[in-house]
């Protein structure tokens, strides 16, 4: 269990060194919340997620910007990508998505299967793209890739851009060279951990198989110190109105409720441990103080580092006040950026 936090506080100095500002639902923090994290409706919710999984996991291996602005026509693109030549090593052991962001890339996520309109944007972000490039760089530029991710078999798209399977690829799709396309249908790829991150970014059963299959790797598994976080946070944004409920925003309700109820169960086992380590410290220097010692140490590894004199007196400050409960949500739910702000707000909750 230990060794999650670890990876998880690897897995995140990419976005921390962003100095993005995230806020958590529970009202742990109160910071400035990015617009595609908090939304209205069961759709925006999950591509909202996809977004930031995507965009947290090529992190690691380069630079990835969400929304970004394309000033020709003030579209935005989902995620423009560009590689860190220097971290190649890395990029091959993401899989699939290793391979597809070996060079600058336009990623467009869809969680509901696009239709040919939605495509026709795509590209038409991806040329004006190109033409900003040129602008920018005084000159001729290469070409950029575009990468358009769908939760389903968009048949119609395929067949009517001329779209091809692409060899020893199940799910990947290129269209003719000129255009620089590739289409993933996520439902169509194999079931190995080589594609789980993206089937991560699927829908209904696709995405149910992905959570169990995240939830039973090793501990230290990358693929769960970058999707876990985002998977937690999607109990806290706000759900559809009952009345506007489709079925499939009922069966993906389902899932968020099923990842709450791994989340609670995590939160026992932490406790447990806790409540064990606590007895056994606590026989010399009493229950509470052994629990604490021990809540420090899984805060310590958390964070990545030593917590301060300050940090410590908070924390006891608010076992005593807010329970266990609230400190276990702090502690899984928020990257370590977020949780040292949370120690530092005197106001935080």
């Amino acid at each position: 269990m230990t060794r999650f936090f670890s990876s998880l506080y690897a897995t995140s100095l990419y976005v921390a060194s962003r100095k993005q500002h995230v806020s958590c639902a529970i009202g742990l923090l109160t910071r400035p919340i990015n617009p595609i994290f908090v939304t209205a409706s069961m759709r925006s919710r999950f591509d909202a997620f996809c977004k930031n999984v995507l965009r947290e996991t090529l992190g690691l291996v380069g630079g990835a910007d969400t929304q970004v602005e394309v000033i020709a026509t003030s579209q935005t693109m989902d995620i423009w990508y560009v590689p860190d030549p220097a971290r190649a090593a890395l990029r091959a052991e993401l899989g699939l998505l290793g391979e597809l962001a070996a060079e600058p890339c336009q990623f467009e996520p869809f969680h509901d299967t696009p239709g040919p309109a939605e495509l026709r944007g795509c590209v038409r972000k991806q040329l004006h793209w190109h033409h900003e490039l040129e602008r920018r760089a005084g000159g001729a530029v290469p070409f950029p890739r575009l990468c358009v991710l769908s939760s389903g078999r968009p048949a119609t798209v395929l067949d009517a851009f001329g779209f091809d399977p692409v060899p020893g690829r199940p799910g990947l799709y290129r269209a003719a060279p000129g255009w620089r396309i590739d289409l993933v249908v996520i439902a169509e790829l194999p079931r190995t951990r080589d594609t789980l991150l993206l089937r991560l970014l699927g829908a209904r059963a696709v995405l149910r198989d992905a959570i169990r299959e995240l939830i039973a790797l090793p501990d230290d598994a990358w693929e769960k110190g970058i999707a876990l976080p985002w998977l937690l946070r999607l109990r806290f944004e706000v759900p559809a109105e009952p009345s506007a409920r489709t079925a499939e925003d009922a069966e993906e309700e389902e899932i968020v409720t099923e990842v709450q109820q791994w989340f609670e169960q995590l939160k026992q086992s932490l406790r447990d441990e806790a409540r064990r380590e606590g007895l056994q410290e606590g026989r010399k220097e009493g229950l509470q103080e052994g629990q604490l010692r021990v809540l420090a140490r899984q805060f310590e590894k958390k964070l990545g580092r030593p917590m301060t004199d300050m940090e410590h007196s908070v924390l006891a400050e608010r076992f005593e006040r807010l329970g266990a409960d609230r400190l276990d949500d702090a502690k899984l739910a928020l990257p370590p950026e977020a949780l040292a702000a949370w120690l530092a707000d005197p106001t935080a909750r």
